[in-house]
């Protein structure tokens, strides 16, 4: 009986789903924002949540409201900060028509995105009165865009430090802790995340980098998973791909290894004591960072055999309290009961509960073939193949497998006397003074913009470290031993055809004075041979080339005399074009020499800096007073002196040499409109009927 009755229950259950709906099929505002709702349990573009407040965006404005659930306060809707939009004499490029489009939130620090793409942020930490704000980066600041894209994302991790900045929210994360448990203090990291159209890695900034997307990370899989949709909180980013596998991250430009006077290392071991959380500045963190962690199944869902519970891909993450634990995810859904809500647990507990909030969803976004094979991204590791050379040394046959300048580690792969050994290589990102193909992310390590700059490490394993192999040993002994854990003892330059390392001469080991090691260089070259894995997208020359209003007529063979206007029309337009392509190829050529300039100037007087820090000894000496403001400046003094003036060297010689080179993308181009001209020309002698005729111009 009791059998009979489940059955039944279950049933009927079916029937009032159905209902549902069929109603919510065919009343969209039920479940979207064209009315402001009740309240908001998850984050979107569309509206957000913090321990505060709830927010939301309709008729292109932004609404928020006090979060009951957390702070017991009841309040309707209201537009933020009285217009709903930025506004004001600091943000000029906000226009009374623009709107905005969509929004991410995370504390109580909001980043919009406006009609024409750009980004206006609102950050409530400055000791001055708050305004909206329409360009970030440092050292120098600009303005920001989304690029191409999937979806994006807003995340906050910050520290009390009430002598430089305000705190005006209630969850702060305050410290992160590394692989070896070592904790140690944030300090500002508003970070972006954008997901590419593609769903495969993640661009990311933040307030402190300069204004462009050029860091990335893969998704998991190393970028084989295709990511459906994503949330961020506190330096912490939650995928879902298309069958509901899920996946959490937690990474940043602060604690990925790619920050300027912070300090790193590769030889693993908990330094700290068991509550000790470290100064930023002071902390020696551990690399690597951890890989993805994939999230435990719902087991209502996965158990479920009448399909009656489900999930959709609206997932949300939430920062709750101090360091990498308090991190609270939330998937929607429907529970076995056929109520509607949301799935609910903190990130490293085993298992998932149900809350009912009654907020009904369109099937659209139902996650079907829940934990089913789901489609795969194309493989974005390479493998190249090259030499090591080494002075008064013999040549080595290298390869290096598995590399992708956006992820790590790699495999480095040597070869002697018909006998091989491999080593990892990993990478981190190289910290530069200037925005990286600025607007065009994809160009970054594509070999039609500019290659990917970044800092390497080897790590030799055990057995190849103490080979009982004479000839591995021997080989280890003089070209590698002496780089083993060196954490960022090679430059990087690498794109998807060509990878370029070497490794630094001298490197300082310590904040201790005057504590440098010396190392014997090694470079190695490396190609990669296998041209169907590298994509030379169409791009803006490209475009321009391609523009339907330039292009000769198909039935070109058939023209007539009478057509003669229509080529002089064509002749003119394609060289006019031709004209201003050379003209912006100009341009980009000596914005990239003013980069190198600026960034061989900020060498000299780096070089000038740590000469004057090694003569007074500054990282070494202890506080010399008690204003904790003063003490973190004289840290980060020793901090630049730590990561060295590579980064400034390398960033100029490398723009320096974009500046002499012209973009695959801009030959491309010339060639086509080129060809197009020649032929225009050769149809106006044949249609005139005078070879030696003028053409105009």
């Amino acid at each position: 009986m009791p059998v009979i009755q489940t059955e039944c229950r279950n049933f009927l259950n079916g029937i009032i789903i159905f209902i549902i709906t069929i109603v919510i099929g065919f009343c969209p505002n039920v479940y979207g924002l064209d009315q402001l709702t009740e309240n908001v349990y998850s984050k979107n573009s569309q509206q957000g949540i913090s321990y505060e407040y709830c927010y939301a965006l309709k008729d292109g404005k932004i609404w928020i409201k006090p979060n009951e659930s957390t702070t017991g306060i009841k309040g309707e809707w209201k537009l933020f900060d009285s217009t709903g939009a930025p506004y004001g004499k600091d943000v000029p490029s906000f226009k009374p028509d623009d709107r905005i489009v969509g929004f991410s939130t995370d504390g109580t620090m909001i980043v919009a995105v406006s009609n024409n793409g750009r980004f206006y942020f609102w950050q409530p930490t400055l000791q001055e009165k708050t305004t909206w704000d329409e360009e970030i980066g440092s050292p120098f600041s600009d303005s920001l865009y989304l690029p191409k894209n999937k979806l994006w994302s807003f995340s906050f991790s910050i520290l009390r430090a009430p002598w430089k900045r305000l705190t005006p929210m209630h969850d702060i994360v305050t410290y992160w802790e590394d692989i070896d448990g070592n904790k140690t203090q944030f300090g500002l990291t508003a970070t972006i995340y954008v997901v590419d159209p593609a769903g495969q890695k993640i661009y990311f900034t933040d307030t402190g980098l300069p204004a462009t997307f050029n860091r990335a990370f893969t998704s998991p899989g190393r970028g084989t998973f295709i990511i459906e949709n994503m949330s961020s909180a506190a330096s912490t980013v939650f995928v879902i791909n298309e069958a509901g596998k899920m996946y959490t991250r937690m990474i940043d430009a602060e604690i990925e290894g790619g920050g300027p006077a912070l300090m790193f290392t590769y030889k693993r071991g908990k330094r700290t004591k068991a509550d000790e959380i470290v100064p930023i500045m002071d902390a020696m963190r551990s690399l690597p960072l951890p890989d993805w962690r994939e999230q435990e199944p719902i087991a209502e869902v996965r158990d479920d055999r009448i399909k009656q519970v489900v999930i959709t891909k609206n997932i949300t993450i939430l920062q709750t309290g101090e360091g990498n634990a308090a991190r609270e995810l939330r998937v929607q859904g429907r529970s076995r009961a056929g109520k509607y809500g949301y799935y609910f647990k903190k990130i490293f507990d085993p298992s998932w509960n149900f809350k009912i909030t009654n907020e009904y969803f369109n099937n659209k976004i139902i996650v079907k073939n829940y934990l089913k094979e789901a489609r795969k991204g194309r493989k974005l590791d390479k493998a190249y193949t090259g030499n090591l050379e080494q002075i008064f040394a013999p040549s080595l046959k290298i390869e290096l497998i598995d590399f992708y300048y956006f992820s790590s580690p790699a495999t480095l792969r040597v070869h002697v006397k018909n006998k091989q050994f491999d080593m990892k290589f990993h990478t981190v990102d190289q910290w530069n003074m200037a925005a990286q193909e600025k607007g065009h992310p994809e160009l970054v390590g594509n070999p039609a913009g500019e290659p990917k700059l970044l800092q390497g490490t080897l790590e030799i394993p055990e057995p190849v470290l103490n080979s009982p192999d004479p000839a591995i040993k021997e080989t280890v002994d003089r070209y590698f031993k002496r780089f083993h854990l060196a954490a960022f003892a090679f430059q990087v330059i690498a794109d998807d055809k060509k990878v370029f390392i070497q490794s630094k001469i001298i490197q300082r080991a310590s904040l201790s004075y005057m504590d440098y090691e010396f190392r014997r260089r090694i470079t190695m070259d490396l190609v990669n041979t296998d041209t169907n894995s590298i994509v030379i997208p169409d791009l803006a020359f490209t475009a321009m080339a391609k523009s339907s209003g330039l292009e000769v007529p198909k039935d070109w063979q058939s023209m007539t005399k009478k057509d003669i206007p229509e080529i002089e029309k064509l002749l003119k337009l394609n060289k006019n074009v031709l004209w201003e392509m050379r003209i912006l190829n100009l341009e980009g050529k000596f914005e990239h020499i003013k980069i190198g300039l600026t960034a061989l100037v900020g060498a000299g007087i780096y070089y000038a800096f740590d000469g004057i820090i090694n003569l007074i000894g500054l990282p070494s000496y202890p506080p010399l007073t008690s204003d904790p403001y003063i003490n973190e400046e004289l840290s980060e003094f020793g901090g630049l002196s730590y990561t060295g003036g590579d980064p400034l060297l390398d960033n100029a010689w490398l723009n320096f040499m974009l500046a002499f080179k012209d973009p695959l993308d801009y030959k491309k181009a010339e060639e086509i409109i080129e060809q197009r001209i020649t032929l225009l020309k050769s149809l106006y002698r044949r249609l005139s009927k005078k070879p030696n005729r003028v053409i105009p111009a």
